[in-house]
């Protein structure tokens, strides 16, 4: 599903960067202009429930996020700034779990489309994770077991998506995203309450949707 994603990404940035060979880059006529400020804030949902056939085994996992980000156009559609993103991940029934992550880091997107609608954009991050998890499960010996882990580490955001502008200052966005983190974590199990060291790399994606304001100037 990851390898799906990524080719998928690479395939939107190729067709993108097409587009943006062709485009005038000496236009003013995008929302997206070198000198200027924008301020965002999307975020992703989605639930899913699993049960396993003539199994006692039933779970339903919650899983939303929120990202803010800032920045400032370098270059006529081309933007650096500053991103922090939280996501939680819940799951109930036969397995109780709770996982949050929380990054923080620089991030770059590029638009490639040079028109006052909107354009196709990409974007990349690279920066620190903050992993925290929570396991709850009964063993066959009917012994409730818990899990506690938490940790830091590295992380890198891959994404495509189309954001649309309106009267210059507003854009809508839509897209995708790949999560990869690798945390070093400390586990704590009980009641054997035993520790041990580990690492652990994680993937997700997900769909986004966000709101951006766009100005020519910072807000103060």
């Amino acid at each position: 599903m990851i390898k799906t994603s990524v080719s998928l990404i690479l395939i939107v940035l190729f067709l993108g960067l097409g587009q943006g060979v062709m485009a005038q880059n000496d236009s003013i006529s995008t929302a997206f202009r070198k000198g200027r400020w924008l301020t965002g804030l999307s975020g992703n949902i989605s639930s899913t429930t699993t049960q396993v056939d003539n199994a006692a085994f039933k779970t339903t996992s919650n899983n939303y996020g929120i990202n803010i980000e800032s920045g400032k156009f370098l270059k006529n559609r081309w933007l650096v700034g500053g991103l922090f993103q939280a996501n939680k991940a819940s799951t109930s029934g036969t397995l109780e779990k709770t996982t949050e992550t929380f990054y923080i880091g620089p991030f770059s997107n590029y638009y490639f489309m040079d028109g006052n609608t909107g354009s196709l954009f990409a974007r990349f991050s690279l920066g620190y994770v903050r992993y925290k998890d929570e396991t709850e499960f009964m063993t066959q010996n009917n012994i409730v077991t818990q899990e506690f882990s938490e940790g830091s580490g590295l992380g890198s955001i891959l994404g495509v998506g189309y954001s649309y502008t309106m009267n210059d200052y507003i854009a809508f966005d839509l897209g995708i995203n790949v999560n990869l983190f690798w945390v070093s974590i400390e586990q704590e199990s009980l009641p054997l309450q035993t520790i041990s060291n580990t690492n652990i790399s994680s993937n997700d994606i997900s769909f986004s949707f966000g709101f951006n304001i766009i100005l020519d100037d910072f807000f103060f």
